[in-house]
């Protein structure tokens, strides 16, 4: 028996199944052995006769399970529990297996486990509500989401960035910017950084580039350092670029310290359609000295493209070799037929 196992042995003889004496220090006790002795495998069938003798026990081979990845094995203990009566569901386990229905994006489960906690004395504890929003958002249910936003009791500006991020990342642009204007007016909030972000992504999504633009001045005047924040910075180009503004893209995209890779290709490919091929290698020239962002697909065809409008052999070459050096894209098709061309070409 090993010594973690020794020391637990005497500690749970001396915990009432039915209580829960020195639950906190018992809990920290069983977890450091599941993290040391991990639950032996079972079968479903040894499920069925597994000792776990109070919720603790319970919550501690819930927990092994989804640290395992064995959300499977997670979800049917769970249920045989329940059924058998072993065990009172607490705070602890709805935490587990919310975060692991989240994890794996099971919404069905997700929504019993809802069900329950609907029913429970922990319905409106905060973690869990803001955690339900979470599992929802994960689970692309933004109508869900936005239920569990409003009946949180105390929200925050995270809360809010969160509820925007959902609808971005489901297409649902327009929520995000009226979600946006009710932080100040419903909760007295002030919008951070990431809020100006995600209202201006959502206004490149919907193609609302006035409101994006209106937003922007409103951030000049009321802060005189928010263009050393890059993201906020790279999305404000982005929504120029977008709009086709590119005057003042080049504008802010010169005061961001690390431009990202997108808006390098963004300017790449308009200095490509009005012919200014010399300024999509000199902006190529700059992206190499960041040492945090790599050239990726797009990167090399926008300039690819500019060499082959120059004829030039020599920088041709140059990318070939950039190309090998990074390791990457030396097998890509597309990269590799437009490299063969140039070279031809050139070899005439």
């Amino acid at each position: 028996m090993s010594l973690l196992k020794y020391i637990h042995y005497p500690l749970k003889n001396l915990i009432n199944p039915q209580l829960f004496i020195c639950r906190h220090q018992s809990q920290k006790i069983l977890d450091l052995i599941n993290k040391k002795a991990p639950v032996e495998l079972e079968t479903n069938d040894e499920l069925e006769n597994l000792p776990c003798e109070n919720t603790i026990e319970w919550n501690k081979r819930l927990k092994a399970y989804r640290m395992r990845g064995e959300s499977n094995k997670a979800l049917k203990l769970f249920e045989i529990g329940l059924r058998k009566h072993q065990f009172q569901p607490d705070y602890i386990t709805y935490i587990s297996m919310l975060e692991m229905c989240k994890d794996i994006k099971d919404v069905d489960n997700g929504r019993y486990i809802h069900r329950r906690i609907w029913n429970s004395s922990v319905r409106e504890n905060t973690r869990i509500q803001t955690l339900l929003m979470d599992f929802y958002m994960k689970c692309g249910d933004v109508d869900s989401a936005r239920e569990m936003f409003e009946s949180l009791k105390h929200r925050t500006i995270v809360e809010y960035n969160s509820l925007m991020t959902a609808y971005n990342n489901n297409e649902y642009p327009e929520r995000a910017i009226d979600l946006f204007h009710t932080i100040q007016e419903k909760d007295n909030f002030k919008p951070n950084s990431m809020s100006y972000m995600l209202y201006i992504q959502a206004c490149i999504k919907c193609k609302a580039f006035d409101k994006g633009k209106a937003i922007h001045e409103e951030l000049k005047q009321k802060s005189s350092t928010y263009n050393k924040n890059k993201e906020l910075m790279n999305q404000i180009v982005a929504m120029y670029t977008a709009s086709g503004d590119y005057q003042l893209a080049e504008e802010y995209f010169r005061q961001i310290k690390e431009p990202n890779v997108s808006n390098y290709v963004a300017l790449m490919n308009h200095y490509n359609q009005s012919g200014k091929w010399e300024d999509t290698l000199k902006l190529y020239d700059q992206m190499k000295l960041q040492r945090k962002i790599q050239p990726d697909v797009p990167t090399y065809l926008a300039v690819l493209s500019a060499i082959k409008q120059m004829n030039n052999l020599v920088q041709a070459k140059q990318i070939q070799e950039d190309i090998l050096k990074q390791n990457l894209w030396q097998n890509h098709a597309e990269i590799q037929k437009f490299l063969g061309e140039i070279l031809k070409t050139s070899d005439k």
